[in-house]
């Protein structure tokens, strides 16, 4: 039986990862903050779930209960922009510290495991027009950037100085039913609220993101551990389809069955950049596709809302 470990794995990347991945060949270990319910897959082993922090003493415990594992999935750490800069040396603690005490456990006890670290397109800060690509120089604008960055960094010292088996995938705007924050659930919010029939966002509307759902970010991550001919230090994770913030907004509005108004303010948030969008060259070239249309992505968030509301 294949064992892999997913830290962060209550998250909501990490639990849709644990749902993708746990099959009759593949039974799921982790660790992190928070309790699973029984509604979780049955090849997500409940024993070995641990709700702890990320250190030596939890990680070798884990290993007692499963076994050392193939694959660990780093998805640890910070989640958003906002808390990082509210709470900046929190967000290097969870983002930073985690990663430096994976990585030397892993070197030091189950160096032959591969890890597939999360990183994020916040990386590469703004200015950017085109599609970017992975070798691009990027400067991050916010501490969650900043502390992706140095996630990075550490994957990259314990390759070369060790020779682990690292890897990092750069998600871009990972969206799906069940992330009760960001762009979808604000707007979701915003339009139960309204009284009026009218909605106000914040930036121009004009800003350019690429929309990945989150079945798709699990299909590259375990693409991404199983590819025995990979051998990339970092991997752009998007769809390559740039598209507006006003364009995901009337979709948004046009699931939700109702006409409603929307205005955008016109003010941005400090170093929010004007387009982020991923080349994805590198992805393709291990056979990763994005197979869910946003347009039903954006559906099925709008009735997954409207059916937790209810």
């Amino acid at each position: 039986m294949m064992i892999s470990w997913i830290t962060g794995g209550k998250g909501f990347i990490g639990r849709n990862l644990a749902r993708c991945i746990a099959t009759d060949k593949c039974t799921v270990f982790g660790i992190g903050h928070g309790f699973w319910s029984a509604q979780e897959p049955q090849n997500w082993s409940y024993s070995g779930w641990m709700n702890a922090e990320i250190n030596f003493s939890n990680l070798n415990h884990l290993a007692s209960e499963s076994g050392l594992p193939k694959f660990i999935f780093h998805l640890a750490g910070g989640s958003a922009v906002g808390p990082s800069i509210q709470s900046p040396y929190e967000d290097f603690q969870r983002t930073v510290d985690t990663t430096a005490r994976l990585l030397d456990w892993v070197r030091q006890v189950s160096p032959e495991t591969k890890v597939i670290g999360v990183s994020s397109a916040a990386v590469y800060g703004a200015g950017f027009f085109e599609p970017i690509k992975e070798d691009v120089i990027g400067y991050p604008y916010s501490p969650y950037g900043f502390h992706k960055a140095m996630l990075e960094s550490l994957f990259n010292s314990y390759r070369q100085t060790f020779g682990l088996n690292l890897s990092v995938i750069r998600l871009f705007s990972v969206y799906g039913a069940g992330l009760e924050k960001q762009l979808l659930w604000d707007i979701c919010n915003k339009l139960e609220a309204s009284t009026n029939g009218r909605i106000l966002l914040n930036g121009t509307g004009n800003e350019i993101r690429d929309w990945l759902h989150v079945a798709d970010a699990a299909k590259l991550l375990w693409l991404a551990a199983e590819d025995k001919t990979l051998n990339q230090p970092f991997i752009n994770g998007g769809t390559g389809l740039a598209t507006s913030i006003q364009h995901v907004a009337q979709a948004v509005v046009g699931a939700w069955g109702k006409d409603f108004e929307i205005d955008f303010s016109g003010i941005a948030r400090k170093g929010d950049p004007q387009s982020l969008v991923a080349d994805i060259t590198i992805a393709r070239s291990y056979g990763f596709s994005a197979g869910t249309l946003l347009t039903d992505g954006i559906s099925d968030f709008v009735q997954w809302f409207k059916a937790r509301k209810a």
